[in-house]
């Protein structure tokens, strides 16, 4: 199955693994990569993706340069850490002073330059992408985001990420399990519901990828409303 075609996919049906699911707590935990999961028509309820080996290689080594054990545990961590940024805490606080966020900037961020231009450019990907999940209606303010950030991305693409690895036999079930509870736990800090979970990926993806966003917002759409979903009747992480 094409990566196009999985994706036209998700929009049609909710994959479930009727043999080997998880339940309880565990599914909770499982449930951080439900986004990525769903975009790549993957069961959402079993550390089972149901995709094709051929499929899953080329996921974990073209789109994350992952050929072993260690590059995974090191990928793995810095999707943890990424939300750690304080740095980027500074560009939230320029975006919302847009009179000042010169100086916001200047005296706040580190001076070496490409460092201050890593994050002067996250600043004009901001004042691009906020006003277009607006208009989607995905968010009403920016507001909603300075909590959240974008850590519903960074934790569900490793939450998925590390069922590929386990897949593979880079990390081993009980290394999964334990990874999986910390996704969602430090998830909680960021995120209180299923609905900011969605939005903060939605955020995520769309400061990487620009516009477009149509797809993650049907995607999101779909976890939380479909009957079929394990998301629906779920409020609170």
């Amino acid at each position: 199955m094409g990566l196009f075609s999985k994706f036209l996919n998700s929009f049609k049906s909710i994959r479930l693994n009727d043999k080997n699911k998880v339940s309880g707590y565990l599914l909770e935990h499982l449930l951080v990569g439900s986004m990525y999961a769903e975009q790549q028509s993957a069961y959402l309820n079993s550390y089972e993706t149901g995709l094709n080996k051929s499929d899953i290689i080329k996921l974990v080594e073209t789109y994350w340069g992952i050929s072993d054990q260690s590059q995974a545990i090191e990928i793995l961590q810095s999707l943890h850490t990424r939300n750690q940024d304080e740095d980027i805490d500074v560009v939230y606080k320029a975006f919302e002073n847009t009179e000042n966020y010169v100086d916001i900037l200047k005296s706040n961020l580190p001076n070496e330059e490409d460092v201050f231009e890593y994050y002067l450019e996250l600043f004009r990907t901001l004042k691009n992408v906020v006003p277009e999940l607006i208009e989607q209606k995905v968010i009403t303010d920016f507001t909603q985001l300075k909590k959240i950030k974008d850590s519903g991305w960074n934790y569900g693409r490793s939450v998925f990420l590390a069922r590929c690895c386990h897949e593979l036999g880079y990390i081993s079930e009980k290394e999964l399990i334990e990874y999986l509870a910390k996704s969602h736990r430090e998830l909680k800090k960021y995120c209180s519901t299923w609905k900011e979970y969605t939005t903060s990926y939605i955020f995520g993806r769309a400061i990487w990828g620009g516009g477009h966003n149509a797809g993650m917002i049907q995607i999101a759409d779909d976890l939380l409303n479909n009957s079929q979903s394990p998301l629906k009747n779920k409020t609170y992480i």
